[in-house]
Order: structure tokens, then C-alpha cells, then sequence
């Protein structure tokens, strides 16, 4: 098993892959690190165009999920460059 932790500063523009795929299962924690600000992220896949298509997260929520191998996950903002700060467990 190993560990990776990042943080990312997000804008509304473009989004950015913040779990990149593994050939093994993966334990993430999602945080969205704007506390004050009312700044949202959006998660989801490689078809993250705009924050419309993906899952909210808003400001100070932390989230657990899975990613199966071959699967990365990519994060982009609502407004702003609200931070996402990422812990992976690979497993």
C-alpha cells in the first residue's frame, strides 16, 4: 500500500485531474479547503467539462470514495480558485 496527498488551486475554467489512474484500487478523501469563502468544487471523470456535469462539493466538505483501477478523477470550481486537497491510499 502506498500514500499520496496533494492540494490543488481550481479554477472555473478548466478542470483539473486530481487522482491520476493506478492499476489498483484507490481510497480517496476529497476536501474543498475554501473555509469562508462559499467557493464549490465539482468532481467527477475525464468528462468534467464545465461544473455542471459533475458532483457538488461545497466549501469545507470532505468526501471518501473509490476509485477502481484504470479510474482518475478530475475536480474544477464553480467560481474562484477554492483549493481541493486530495489523500490516496493506494491499495
Amino acid at each position: 500500500m502506498s500514500i499520496f496527498a496533494a492540494k490543488y488551486i481550481l479554477n472555473a475554467g478548466t478542470a483539473t485531474k486530481i487522482v491520476p489512474a493506478q492499476v489498483m484500487a484507490q481510497q480517496i478523501i476529497v476536501h474543498n479547503h475554501d473555509h469562508g469563502g462559499n467557493d464549490s468544487i465539482y468532481i467527477g471523470d475525464s468528462s468534467l467539462g464545465t461544473a455542471l456535469n459533475g458532483l457538488h462539493v461545497p466549501d469545507t466538505e470532505t468526501l471518501k470514495l473509490v476509485l477502481y483501477p484504470g479510474d482518475e478523477l478530475f475536480a474544477i470550481a464553480s467560481s474562484a480558485t477554492p483549493q481541493v486537497h486530495v489523500f490516496v491510499s493506494r491499495l
